[in-house]
């Protein structure tokens, strides 16, 4: 006899979950907000300090970045995450691994075709490629996706729809944590 599926074993337990939020149930659907959302993770060149690449980076490539041609055609959101090694270590005792980056970019685009002619343009392979090496390390890593909104605001400007908000009713409140 062949042991039940585990897709099938999984549809079982899901089935039998007691949704709080009827929106979050199989079948429902999800909150895809309408953009493509690119991070790219990188660290600093080693010969600069942590403050001068941060420093760097949201200043003088930050500019360059929002002043490119083309760059509000193209780009919805742009993001800067900062990971300094004070922040790795007040995490390094809660026992995960930490993701070993300086930085993540985070650009949210309506298309990836949006994001390749912006990053093809000369505006970006002239100023921004030629800028990061004034304080990236290559390789630069990256991954697309999109995002499930289950809590909080929508981006008001991205036409998305809001998660499931801080004053809902159904949210458990916690006398002590």
């Amino acid at each position: 006899m062949k042991p039940p599926a585990i897709e099938a074993i999984t549809h079982s337990i899901m089935d039998k979950h007691n949704f709080t939020f009827s929106q979050l149930r199989p079948g429902q659907g999800s909150n895809q907000q309408p953009y493509l959302r690119l991070l790219m993770f990188f660290n600093k060149l080693p010969d600069i300090s942590e403050e001068k690449f941060h420093q760097w980076w949201q200043t003088v490539h930050a500019d360059l970045t929002a002043s490119s041609a083309g760059f509000n055609v193209h780009v919805l959101r742009y993001v800067q995450f900062h990971q300094t090694s004070a922040h790795k270590k007040e995490l390094a005792p809660l026992g995960m691994e930490i993701l070993n980056f300086d930085a993540m970019g985070e650009m949210h685009v309506k298309s990836l075709d949006d994001w390749v002619k912006f990053s093809s343009s000369p505006a970006f392979t002239e100023k921004l490629i030629e800028d990061g090496k004034n304080f990236m390390q290559g390789p630069l890593h990256i991954m697309a996706g999109y995002d499930n909104l289950i809590y909080g605001s929508k981006i008001e400007t991205s036409g998305g729809a809001d998660g499931i908000l801080p004053n809902d009713s159904r949210l458990k409140t916690v006398s002590k944590l």
